[in-house]
């Protein structure tokens, strides 16, 4: 019975800490995809709906925001944000609860980005490509802990 609360506990806690997230960014996005992570940790990746609407209509993105919520034991812990305008991304986060406005440039995320060979640097592309064809969040399964980037294969075998 008390294994059973603290589950229920644990979800409504995940939820509530989604629905402030939500209220500060999420408005505009969608959820395409999770990645879940051998310790634990998880990963909702979102799409801004501008973007999304092109890319159902077959037309590419001008601009894109795609973000990246980490959660630990049900908490989010970091927002990451990956944009695109001009033909260039830039990379960076915000705390949980903040604005986009308060948008942190994060250099060294563009180095890993490119040394791991995604292409134009989004990992997760196969997976918003799945969602833009099908409308079902796609889930996968990352072996490696951590922020360690996940092997390309990862995101292209991701399930609805």
């Amino acid at each position: 019975m008390v294994a059973s609360l603290a589950i229920i506990a644990l979800i409504f806690g995940a939820m509530a800490a989604y629905a402030v997230v939500a209220d500060n960014h999420s408005g505009g996005f969608t959820r395409y995809a999770r990645v879940d992570r051998p310790d634990g940790t998880y990963r909702n990746m979102l799409v801004d709906d501008v973007s999304l609407a092109a890319l159902r209509q077959g037309r590419p993105a001008e601009t894109m925001t795609i973000l990246m919520e980490s959660f630990s034991g049900g908490s989010l812990t970091s927002v990451f944000v990956k944009r695109r305008e001009g033909g260039r991304w830039t990379y960076g986060s915000v705390r949980p609860g903040e604005d986009l406005k308060a948008f942190r440039p994060g250099p060294s995320c563009a180095t890993c980005h490119r040394a791991a060979g995604a292409g134009d640097g989004m990992f997760t592309r196969p997976m918003l490509e799945g969602f833009v064809k099908t409308g079902s969040v796609r889930q996968t399964f990352c072996d490696r802990s951590g922020r360690s980037p996940c092997s390309p294969d990862v995101y292209r075998r991701a399930s609805r």
